[in-house]
């Protein structure tokens, strides 16, 4: 087969069914849809494609310059395609969580712009969020910038549906079962609205992580109105997913699969195969479910040996942040927004600042102390940095990141609190009584 146009490969990837020994399920067949397989090896290929395809003559009689939000498959895809357009792409993003996505960016020729912890705790009023950068420099720039917001762009799901999904429905006829992680929630929007058409049962489970959780391509339940695309009432179901069951799936689709996929379709696989179980038993008759097999294994290497040295030969860390699981939070580490200046005064807590610096230069709790959320994590990964004998009061934009944090330093013997909605809250508190 001969290809002029790297584009004529995106979409027509195979549709993969999961041996049953692999899922234990008796009365469902379980498929994975092979986006990994796309040219730029991810299913964010086919909307990357389908945000720029239309506009690339007027992008270049233009001289503008490609922006996106991304810290992963749709900036490398996007980057691939205007590189082969001769247009210049920029990335905005948050710090990106693995270092080959960012080595892959710098080697096809994109401009990184990133910003260390914007979105691990989201906030929109943050003039460091990149969100907030693209949509400012697209007003200033003169019709230089063209933004293809993946996370508003309505070609998103779109594509999914006009192609993901048909090819699917070609195979099978019909779906019951959707079982995917959320991010844009483009695909699984897409997926469903064209599922949905062919059989009216047909149910979506979404995935979601712990809140303060890294799995790549996936967000906490808290995040998810970040995206413009997210449609809750979708969803029969939100399933949280950990990073150990993600990565967990993941190697069991290596190993026992030969699926060389990465952690979101470790991730889908085990939410799959867990929801699944849940309801198998009870079938009178087969049915079949789909998650999508996202991207490639090899792009996530420093990830997955951070959270699981002991796969490259290092020494296990049985307690590391990676491996805590824990979503829940004592009610007596959160402290109320209007009660905590109180604290503060009664019980003299070190306090800690993980929000990005120029977020924290803006607005900041006096005497508290800035430790990016990326630097913070390193520091307290198994290991006990902060005087035991002190309060630590801990600092984000929104309180969802640090809560898991107290959580775990509480396990390590801290007394470890939170704010309850964060800075943006205590923010509010003060300016309602200033006014």
């Amino acid at each position: 087969m001969i290809v002029e146009n790297i584009t004529d490969l995106i979409g027509g990837t195979p549709l993969f069914k999961i041996p049953s020994h692999l899922t234990g399920l008796e009365n469902i067949d379980l498929y994975g849809k092979l986006e990994m397989m796309n040219p730029f090896g991810s299913v964010k290929d086919r909307v990357a494609w389908a945000m720029l395809k239309d506009d690339l003559e007027a992008i270049k009689a233009k001289g503008q310059t490609v922006f996106e939000n991304s810290s992963g498959n749709t900036a490398k895809a996007i980057a691939a395609l205007c590189g082969i357009y001769g247009i210049p792409f920029k990335q905005v993003s948050a710090m990106m969580k693995v270092q080959e996505g960012r080595d892959v960016l710098h080697l096809l020729g994109a401009e990184l712009e990133e910003f260390a912890a914007a979105s691990d705790c989201f906030d929109p009023s943050d003039p460091n969020d990149p969100q907030f950068l693209i949509e400012k420099a697209v007003r200033e720039s003169g019709g230089k910038v063209y933004f293809t917001s993946q996370f508003t762009n309505e070609k998103n799901p779109y594509i999914h549906e006009q192609t993901t999904a048909q090819e699917i429905l070609d195979d099978l006829g019909a779906v019951d079962y959707l079982i995917g992680g959320l991010g844009t929630t483009g695909s699984t929007l897409g997926l469903i609205r064209a599922f949905q058409k062919i059989k009216k049962d047909f149910t979506a489970v979404g995935l979601v992580t712990q809140s303060g959780a890294t799995v790549p391509g996936i967000r906490s339940l808290d995040q998810m109105w970040e995206s413009g695309l997210y449609q809750e009432g979708k969803y029969e179901h939100h399933h949280v997913i950990t990073e150990q069951q993600a990565l967990e799936g993941m190697l069991m689709l290596n190993r026992k699969a030969g699926l060389l996929c990465g952690p979101s379709a470790g991730a889908n696989f085990a939410g799959a195969v867990s929801y699944l179980k849940t309801i198998d038993g009870g079938m009178s008759e087969r049915k079949k479910a789909v998650f999508i097999v996202c991207d490639r294994m090899e792009w996530y290497l420093s990830y997955i040996k951070e959270r699981m040295p002991e796969l490259f030969g290092e020494a296990e860390k049985p307690d590391s942040l990676y491996h805590f699981d824990s979503d829940g939070a004592s009610p007596d580490m959160i402290i109320p927004a209007a009660q905590t200046d109180n604290f503060i005064a009664a019980e003299e807590p070190l306090i800690i600042d993980i929000r990005a610096p120029i977020a924290y230069r803006m607005q900041a709790i006096s005497g508290a102390v800035n430790i990016p959320v990326d630097m913070f994590e390193k520091l307290i990964d198994g290991q006990s940095p902060f005087p035991q004998d002190r309060p630590l009061l801990l600092v984000c934009a929104v309180g969802e990141k640090t809560r898991r944090h107290a959580t775990y330093l509480r396990g390590r013997g801290y007394r470890a609190y939170t704010i309850d909605g964060g800075m943006m809250r205590y923010s509010a508190k003060n300016l309602s009584i200033a006014a």
